[in-house]
C-alpha cells in the first residue's frame, strides 16, 4: 500500500469512527481506493446500517480532505442495487465491488460478495429496439459531426458522439455503463478493438473529428450498420 493510499485510509476510518460510529460496514471507494487517485479527489465512502433506514449522500470535510459518504439502510441499499442493475449504470453496486473495507466483518464481506457478484455478471442484454434507437442516433450525431458545424456547436457534438459511440459499444459487449471518467473506464476495459481506439482517441492531443467519425462509423458496423432511413421510433398506432 503506498503512502497517499495508507494516510487516506487511516482518515476514511477515523471519519467513519467519528460520524458513523454505529455502523455495520463500510468501505473506502472511488479514485483513491483503485489507487487513481489526483491532487482534487475526494474520499468516496460507502456506509451502511443494518438497523435503520437510511438512504441518502452527504458531503462533509474531514481531516482535510473532502468526504463524499453513501448511507444505506436495508431497504436502500436493495433499492439502489436493484435500480443501477436495471439501469445498467453502477454505482454503489461498483463502490461496494470495489471498495477497501473500512471495518474488517461479516457484514462489510456479506456486502461486497453480493456486489461483486452482480458486478460479475453484467447487466441484461439489451433488446433489438433499444439497440436500432441506439444505431439511429449515433448514425445522426455523425451526420451532425461531419456536416462541419460552427466551432462552439462541434465542441458538444464532438461530445456526444463519443458518448453515443461509447456507451453503443459498452451495451453490445453486455457491459456496465458509465458518465464521464467512468465511460473512459468502462471502455478500457473492454477487449473490444474499437473500444480500444476511442479510448486511444481520448487520449490523443489533438483530437481529430474525422478519426472520431471513422471510429464510430466501425462501432455501427459491429452492430449492423448506420440506421435512418426507415426506422421508426415510438408506436404508429394512432386513436
Amino acid at each position: 500500500m503506498t503512502s497517499a493510499l495508507d494516510g487516506a485510509l487511516k482518515s476514511a476510518q477515523a471519519f467513519v469512527r467519528k460520524v458513523h460510529p454505529e455502523a455495520a460496514a463500510s468501505a473506502l471507494a472511488g479514485s483513491i481506493a483503485r489507487g487513481r487517485g489526483t491532487r482534487t479527489s475526494d474520499l468516496d465512502i460507502v456506509v451502511y446500517y443494518d438497523d435503520r433506514p437510511a438512504s441518502f449522500a452527504e458531503t462533509l470535510r474531514h481531516d482535510g480532505w473532502l468526504v463524499e459518504s453513501f448511507v444505506y439502510g436495508p431497504e436502500g441499499i436493495d433499492e439502489w442495487f436493484a435500480l443501477e442493475a436495471k439501469q445498467r449504470r453502477p454505482v454503489a453496486l461498483d463502490m461496494w465491488a470495489g471498495g477497501i473495507p473500512l471495518v474488517d466483518n461479516v457484514a462489510t464481506s456479506l456486502l461486497q460478495a453480493r456486489a461483486l457478484g452482480v458486478m460479475a455478471a453484467g447487466p441484461e442484454p439489451i433488446g433489438a429496439t433499444q439497440q436500432a434507437d441506439l444505431r439511429y442516433g449515433l448514425t445522426a450525431a455523425i451526420d451532425d459531426l461531419q456536416g462541419r458545424p460552427d466551432p462552439g456547436e462541434e465542441f458538444a457534438i464532438i461530445a456526444d458522439v463519443y458518448t453515443r459511440a461509447g456507451e453503443l459499444l459498452l451495451f453490445a459487449n453486455r457491459s456496465w455503463l458509465g458518465g464521464g471518467k467512468w465511460l473512459v473506464r468502462r471502455l478500457g476495459n473492454l477487449q473490444d478493438p474499437a473500444a480500444k481506439r476511442l479510448v486511444q482517441w481520448a487520449e490523443s492531443v489533438p483530437r481529430s473529428s474525422e478519426e472520431l467519425c471513422r471510429i464510430a462509423h466501425e462501432v455501427l458496423e459491429s452492430v449492423g450498420g448506420p440506421l435512418q432511413e426507415g426506422h421508426t421510433r415510438g408506436s404508429r398506432e394512432v386513436g
